[in-house]
Formats: C-alpha cells, sequence, structure tokens
C-alpha cells in the first residue's frame, strides 16, 4: 500500500501527541524523564503545544500520514538554515516532576555526538563567524596555485556540505507499525536532501537502525546513558550524505 505523505495542519497537534505518547510511553529514557503517570499526563499536553508551535514554524516540516481521516503516523523534519538566514527554535516547556538531571545528561551527550558526527556542516551554521567564511576563500586560491587535490577534497566538503537536514521525531500509532509509513516518512527528507546535496542526521533507538541503514543511513557512533543507577540505554547516531562514502567514527578516539 502506497501511503501518502502531508503537512500537519494546526489543528493536527493534539493528535500527534498522542501518537507520541503511544508511540515512545514505554520507552526507557522517556520514563526516567517524566518519572509518574501524573508527569506522563502533563508531557502529552506539554508535546501538543510544541507541535503546535513546529507546525507553524517555516524552518520546520511538521508531516503527518493518515488512514483515512486518521492520523497515525507523523515526523518532524528541522529543515536545513542558510547565511544570512538564522532560526530559532521554540523551546520545550517541561511539567513539573520531570527528572531535569536526566534531560540534561541525555541532551549533552546527544549535542556531543551530533558535533562529532556532524562538525562544520552542524545545522544553522552560523556564518557570521568571519573565520568560517576566510577558511573556504583561502584554500580555494592556495589550491589553485598549488593544483592539490587534497585541498580541493576540503573545499569541496566546505562547499558541498554547510549545512544539513536532520529527523527530530518520528512516530507510528503501534497498531499500523511495519506497513512501510515509517518509510514514507524518512523517504520525504530524504529526497529533498538529494536534491539539494546535504546530508541528514538523527538519532535512533537501535530496533530502528535497520530500517535507516536500508533507507541509506550509516550508524556513526553510539551514545548511552545510565538510568536508575542500574539500566543502561543506548542509541545510535547516524547520518545519510547523498553523494559521499561516509568514514565511520571511531570512538576509541
Amino acid at each position: 500500500m502506497s501511503w501518502a505523505v502531508s503537512s500537519a495542519a494546526d489543528a493536527d497537534a493534539d493528535t500527534i501527541a498522542d501518537v507520541h505518547m503511544a508511540a515512545f510511553g514505554s520507552n526507557a529514557l522517556l520514563l526516567a524523564q517524566f518519572p509518574t503517570p501524573d508527569v506522563r499526563i502533563q508531557l502529552r499536553d506539554c508535546i501538543a503545544k510544541k507541535a503546535a508551535d513546529d507546525i507553524c514554524d517555516p524552518n520546520i516540516a511538521v508531516l503527518v500520514v493518515r488512514d483515512q481521516d486518521k492520523i497515525v503516523s507523523f515526523a518532524k523534519w528541522s529543515l536545513p538554515v542558510t547565511a544570512p538566514e538564522t532560526h530559532v527554535e521554540a523551546p520545550w516547556v517541561w511539567p513539573g516532576g520531570t527528572d531535569f538531571s536526566v534531560i540534561y545528561d541525555w541532551t549533552e551527550k546527544m549535542e556531543e555526538a551530533q558535533q562529532r558526527v556532524l562538525g562544520e556542516r552542524s545545522s544553522y551554521r552560523e556564518f557570521s563567524d568571519l573565520l568560517s567564511l576566510i577558511k573556504p576563500i583561502c584554500l580555494y586560491f592556495v589550491a589553485f596555485f598549488v593544483k592539490s587535490r587534497f585541498l580541493w577534497m576540503e573545499i569541496l566538503k566546505l562547499s558541498l556540505f554547510r549545512w544539513n537536514a536532520g529527523l527530530t521525531f518520528i512516530g507510528t500509532d503501534p497498531q499500523y507499525e511495519r506497513r512501510g509509513i515509517a518509510t514514507a516518512l524518512i523517504q520525504w527528507g530524504l529526497d529533498r536532501c538529494r536534491e539539494s546535496n546535504l546530508p541528514a542526521y538523527l538519532e535512533s533507538t537501535f530496533n530502528a537502525v535497520p530500517l535507516y541503514e536500508r533507507l541509506g543511513f550509516k550508524t556513526m557512533l553510539k551514545i548511552s546513558i545510565v538510568l536508575g543507577g542500574s539500566e543502561t540505554y543506548e542509541e545510535a547516531c547516524c547520518l545519510f550524505e547523498p553523494c559521499v562514502e561516509i568514514p565511520t567514527i571511531d570512538e576509541d578516539h
């Protein structure tokens, strides 16, 4: 069956929150961050508010798939932002009772991993920094005069991959899993990455990694956190680049 992907409307925010909780409500990290049933009830409302903000953001694509009139899956793609544009995403507002120590620890690990994987290609690259603008110009002139293949490759990396798309969230109603719906939502973003020759980045639970790898992502590294003093929770950091062979990052260095 072919599934139609469409942009979410303002009225879809509440249903997106319901699908989100159905898809991730048993996730160990979510349960550690929002440790009681009452907090998770409030979390659902926070997700609906964030979804509404994201739907109105021109630099974010909130997508849905419907079975007739029912939303059964959603995805959030953070779109590239090119200089001289700037973008500040609406912040999350967490409910009372949230375990912020877990949120802060996991957020720090995600940011470090994203920086390692993307480096200078990270989202919302700051071209207001004069040095970041001077570097490719200097490399261009040096490469021209010395005819260095290595320097030309450095220029290609700087010029082709200054920005990236990010698949921030994707969730499917458990009753609709394994029907190709997530593939359609992922493919929407990858088609645009190919058109623009830009990479895409995401973090994923390990059970979803085979799907991403079938679609062209490569697992670059993994991040982990110890929850409750004993349970280790892990996710994979994955990168899609439409025309470049991706070297795997050595996690021991």
